[in-house]
């Protein structure tokens, strides 16, 4: 029987002319399933820095340790030696910060401005929670090259700015 609408191949059903363009039902699945799997692992990698920066900012707030950071380091000079060092620090962690070491450094040398021999008992200087802090050394005779100041509290927390 011949009714105008249907194919001639009577499994086919449609209204509309057959498509002989379009593409196999394993290619098909393939694809979805490339999508999906792209898709899924892009999520999965938001969520998990999401998660990752969340749970560092939760650690860092239930464990109290040390962090300060150095606002400022100015040098005074008499020709090319470094003769007196001012660094200011500010203490924005929770805890007081005892500080153990203040140097120097750039690519070739490191010196040591003020190291404490015992860190408990007589550190350099104690940062309370909130506190800037002004240390200043005299009398030195450093070279004046482009440094750094690192400067290492009892913890082991390390602060770097430059001079300037």
């Amino acid at each position: 029987m011949n009714v105008k609408g249907f194919h001639k191949n009577q499994n086919n059903f449609s209204f509309s002319p057959p498509n002989y363009f379009g593409i196999s039902e394993v290619v098909g699945a393939t694809i979805l399933l490339v999508i999906s799997v792209a898709l899924s692992l892009l999520i999965f990698g938001y969520f998990h820095s999401y998660i990752s920066e969340l749970g560092n900012a939760l650690i860092n707030t239930l464990n109290k340790h040390c962090e300060f950071e150095v606002m400022s380091a100015v040098v005074n000079t008499s020709g090319s030696t470094i003769t007196s060092l001012s660094i200011v620090l500010y203490n924005y962690g929770g805890v007081a910060c005892p500080i153990s070491g203040v140097f120097l450094l750039n690519g070739s040398a490191i010196y040591p401005i003020k190291v404490s021999s015992n860190c408990v008992a007589s550190p350099i200087a104690v940062l309370n929670p909130g506190q800037v802090e002004i240390l200043n050394y005299t009398g030195l005779d450093i070279p004046y090259h482009n440094y750094e100041v690192r400067v290492v509290s009892c913890d082991g927390f390390i602060a770097e700015g430059r001079l300037g």
